[in-house]
């Protein structure tokens, strides 16, 4: 009998794993065809059990039986639709069979196939095995096609596939969402939504964070259950990588000061997408560079090699891009990982940020974090912000940037901060900046303190910039010109990092430099203040902080640049010569920075106003309450000339100490009007506390005299001329009584605003 049944089914070739190349030739003819091919795996359940409990001897009569069974249960299920090809033994009792089909076959019609094929194989084999009473042997059974393009990995590949389909049994759920999971990897339909990363100070967009989704309406929408099956079948990388594509497709939308945030599984890391020229031309065809690309590492999982890991980012680094700790403060190694990468950017898990505005071990744990940050160059960004309530104690914690629904949801395109969420952070910005109270400092425009480099147009080779750096030693950049504009940076440091990499000389050295420059460097105009140049230079980026800085001129062409440390020098001489000269009572600028600002002031083209302020009365009250109250007076003279200048001035005021009880403010002539109304009407309500607090009450008040003199270009010669008009308007104001302003138009038709006291 058993020899008529193997004569039968002879043509049926049973092959190892060593006839692999043979079955390649095989399955090739059938595709070239045009035949469907689909391998079908299938073993014994818990085999091993079965040795382990009955020995070695019956689990061999198991295994060989199996082997006997299996070409005829093929033939009898398999070749009802199509034409067996082969059936390959892979190792112990599993088992691939290779069936050809005519035309397509449907993922329902391969699963009910599977399920006729276990349903038979199960009943032939317990027929033939009955050496012990015990419950039924079961049969698991997967299976994957392959459609020919690559066949030696596709027969790898579907053997993996069908192994993990097996394993959940042709009738379960799971099992059918396997299935769907492998169709959704085989079309790469995945799409990205993207959540906007805000910088908290201002309001402004710095990134976007890439978030997978799959299909709408279908089980793997949700991220969650889509990198669920990606762990569960093994195809984490694969995911990835489809990911990484989709988002880097929206680089187009992307400008030079903005990031693109991409999570990278420690367990996939090692991509050669991300380190190939090809993906390089894609970023460079936007006039983007690598420094907008962030690589998250998240820390869903433990790292297991820190060696490897390290070298696999020092590798995206030399290449030029960010890196990221994603989910720090959620458990596993995120310190150690913090540590190993030296990160650009620390991201807070939203278990940390979640209810932090009444949680004070949470405050106190990320005051930690960004003291942490701050110390060794890197950026904190929260995650998960929901509330105002949180965002606000984010902010006052000193938390630079967030996410989270409250500031934006993931959407399609490159979405911006929520019109609620932006008008809060335009509050708490005006908050802060309500709440300085140092002095303006005189700082020179940024021409008076540039220097020079050498320049190279876009076209130059980066071999010819590497031999500018070699040849002079003490140069540091070089900064890249199209017609006479800088267009980029290339900082010696920066371009020895991307060169010192594995293929950085034979991938770089020939092309032009416009390929490797920091295609968005600081670049200010020579008359921007020296003071704000330093704030926006050391809000950069960790890998860009100490850029030089480039100035323009007029037509925003080259003029030179500045390094951060003269910038700092400056702004350190600066502050020491304001703390020598400023007034010691109120910390106003003296004599010396007022005579400079006005000197200044006369040479610019927009009509501004002078006014000098002067106590009446002062002396008396001095000298009949005392030096303390005298002192209090000063001062709150003082908060409220720039609670003014704040309220109802320009960025460009200014407020000086002469000494004693004079002041002076220099405003816009647009402004002066609102500005002067203020004073007239808060002069004397804001001396109330210090009368009832005093007793005073002989009816005596303060008040102030105030002279306007109008600076139109040319009109002044001095600040000797200025003072001396000053001197006559004034001298006429405090012949009024009452808090007063006088402008010096004003004097001929004496037209003079007053304001009734007492």
């Amino acid at each position: 009998m058993w020899s008529t049944l193997k004569q039968h089914f002879r043509r049926i070739p049973f092959f190892s794993l060593d006839k692999r190349q043979w079955m390649k030739q095989v399955i090739r003819q059938e595709v070239d065809k045009g035949r469907s091919i689909v391998m079908f795996y299938v073993d014994i359940v818990k085999l091993t059990e079965v040795e382990n409990r009955y020995g070695d001897v019956i689990a061999k009569r198991v295994l060989q039986q199996f082997e006997r069974i299996m070409p005829p249960v093929s033939r009898q299920v398999f070749e009802m639709r199509g034409k067996i090809l082969a059936i390959q033994k892979l190792w112990g009792d599993d088992f691939a069979i290779y069936v050809s089909f005519k035309g397509s076959l449907n993922e329902e019609d391969c699963r009910m196939l599977s399920i006729h094929f276990q349903e038979q194989a199960e009943k032939q084999l317990n027929r033939h095995v009955g050496f012990v009473n015990r419950e039924a042997l079961r049969v698991h059974i997967g299976y994957a096609d392959i459609p020919g393009e690559d066949i030696v990995k596709e027969m790898y590949t579907s053997v993996k596939r069908a192994v993990h389909m097996a394993k959940y049994g042709v009738t379960s759920e799971t099992y059918t969402n396997v299935t769907q999971f492998h169709k959704l990897l085989a079309e790469e339909n995945v799409s990205m939504r993207f959540m906007p990363i805000i910088h908290l100070p201002d309001g402004e967009t710095l990134g976007w964070e890439a978030l997978a989704r799959g299909p709408v309406d279908s089980l793997f929408e949700s991220p969650a259950m889509l990198f669920k099956y990606a762990e569960e079948t093994d195809s984490v990388f694969r995911l990835e990588h489809i990911c990484r594509k989709r988002a880097m497709d929206q680089l187009r939308y992307l400008k030079p000061s903005q990031k693109l945030f991409i999570n990278l599984d420690p367990r996939a890391i090692d991509d050669p997408y991300l380190l190939r020229g090809e993906v390089f031309s894609q970023i460079e065809q936007f006039g983007l560079n690598p420094h907008n690309i962030v690589l998250e590492i998240t820390e869903r999982h433990a790292i297991s090699n820190y060696a490897v890991f390290r070298k696999i980012i020092e590798e995206y680094r030399k290449k030029g891009y960010l890196i990221a700790v994603d989910d720090a403060g959620a458990g596993y190694s995120s310190l150690e990982s913090i540590t190993e990468i030296y990160p650009d950017f620390i991201k807070l898990d939203m278990s940390l940020i979640r209810n932090v505005d009444v949680d004070p071990i949470k405050q106190a744990l990320l005051e930690t974090f960004v003291q942490f940050a701050n110390k060794v160059g890197c950026k904190i960004i929260a995650e998960g912000i929901e509330t105002q309530r949180e965002l606000e104690t984010l902010m006052e914690v000193g938390v630079a940037y967030g996410q989270g629904y409250y500031l934006g949801r993931p959407d399609k395109g490159m979405t911006h901060v929520r019109g609620e969420a932006l008008n809060f952070l335009r509050f708490m910005q005006e908050k802060r900046t309500s709440g300085r109270d140092e002095p303006l400092l005189f700082t020179p425009a940024m021409s008076e303190i540039l220097v020079k480099t050498i320049c190279v147009d876009k076209q130059e080779r980066v071999r010819r910039v590497h031999e500018i750096f070699e040849q002079n030693q003490r140069i540091e950049s070089v900064v890249v010109l199209e017609k006479g504009k800088p267009i980029g940076l290339v900082m010696r440091f920066q371009l020895y990092q991307i060169l010192g990499g594995q293929y950085g000389i034979a991938l770089y050295y020939e092309r032009p430099v416009s390929q490797v420059m920091n295609a968005n460097p600081l670049t200010v105009d020579r008359d921007d203040k020296l003071d704000e140049v330093a704030r926006q230079a050391m809000a950069r980026d960790s890998h860009h902080l100490y850029d030089v800085v480039i100035i323009t001129g007029e037509e925003k062409e080259y003029l030179g640049i500045v390094t951060v440390q003269s910038l700092l020098d400056k702004m350190a001489s600066i502050k020491l010569e304001m703390a020598s000269s400023a007034n010691p009572l109120t910390g106003l600028p003296g004599n010396i920075q007022i005579e400079r600002e006005l000197n200044k002031r006369i040479k610019q083209r927009e009509s501004q106003v002078v006014i000098y302020c002067d106590l009446d009365r002062f002396k008396w009250f001095n000298d009949r309450y005392g030096f303390e109250v005298g002192d209090q007076i000063i001062v709150r003279t003082a908060n409220l000339l720039k609670e003014a200048v704040r309220c109802y001035g320009s960025a460009t005021d200014f407020v000086g100490h002469i000494g004693g009880d004079d002041f002076i403010v220099i405003t816009q002539e647009s402004c002066a009007a609102e500005l002067v109304s203020f004073l007239i009407n808060a002069f004397s309500p804001y001396f109330i506390d210090i009368y009832e607090k005093r007793r005073m009450g002989d009816g005596s008040v303060l008040s102030m005299s105030m002279a306007g003199v109008r600076l139109t270009p040319g009109c002044y010669a001095n600040v000797e001329a200025i003072a001396e008009r000053a001197a006559f308007v004034k001298k006429l104001a405090k012949e009024l009584p009452g808090t007063v302003f006088l402008d010096e138009w004003d004097c001929a038709a004496d037209d003079v605003h007053t304001a009734s006291q007492g």
